[in-house]
């Protein structure tokens, strides 16, 4: 009898654990997204979406995992129709206008540009203080040559998260297409004082160096190329601009 007791406190214990496993690998699908590792977030919210036994809302924020993962693992239509099967379950606003956002990401990297822009902007819609969602529509604009509505998306941008690094930087971009050298530089300045990332940085401090030349300032224009160039010697659109300034020998 008391083995039997046993037995039965063994299967409920682990009936009761297999329960559990869907939603703990939800989780470790979540915690490998914040370390990176896609590959294994892809694989924990792949076992946590068959079982099958996921709450609807639950189910929608694993599909959301799973896009992620599965986008930065560039298997970018499947990762659609994850952000897609998220949206159609439904979300809280705010967390739907993530999903969009990413789908969004998604939709540009596989150059339908089009179809980004009316995800960003349903995120827009849905959050209008989420500013990645503004960054992310105005670099689709600026990319077709619609400088206007782009510079008002990074300054909405900012607007809504002043320390955005990339709101700055791509509005300095903008700044440089409409001529504006002295606010560029204000603004790829700003820039570099929130990237703590110098391989990002290097986009912002190029930038800089080219608007120091356009105003004339070459000694500026030197010390930003020369920086670049030690954070990025390779970069093949760079290649010009440091052999111009003798960087390259």
């Amino acid at each position: 009898m008391r083995f039997l007791f046993a037995l039965l406190t063994v299967l409920l214990v682990a009936g009761a654990a297999a329960a559990q496993t869907p939603n703990q690998d939800a989780l470790r699908a979540f915690d490998a997204l914040r370390t990176g590792d896609w590959t294994l977030a892809n694989t924990y919210a792949t076992r946590a979406l068959d079982a099958g036994t996921l709450a609807p809302g639950d189910q929608a924020a694993v599909y959301g995992y799973r896009g992620d993962a599965r986008r930065h693992l560039e298997q970018l239509q499947d990762a659609v129709l994850d952000y897609t099967r998220a949206l159609d379950i439904g979300l809280p606003p705010t967390y739907a206008a993530r999903v969009y956002n990413n789908r969004g990401m998604a939709m540009f990297a596989a150059d339908l540009f089009a179809n980004a822009v009316d995800d960003y902007s349903n995120a827009i819609r849905l959050d209008p203080k989420f500013s990645e969602a503004y960054v992310n529509r105005g670099v689709v604009y600026m990319m077709n040559g619609r400088i206007e509505p782009a510079f008002q998306d990074f300054t909405d941008a900012l607007k809504a998260n002043p320390s955005s690094g990339r709101a700055h930087s791509n509005r300095g971009q903008a700044y440089m297409q409409l001529e504006y050298y002295e606010e560029a530089i204000a603004d790829f300045t700003a820039a570099l004082e929130v990237m703590n990332d110098p391989e990002e940085a290097v986009v912002p401090l190029f930038n800089r160096g080219l608007a120091w030349e356009a105003l004339g300032e070459e000694d500026e224009a030197y010390e930003d190329f020369a920086l670049a160039y030690q954070v990025a010697p390779d970069e093949p659109t760079y290649q010009d601009k440091y052999l111009e300034y003798g960087l390259l020998r």
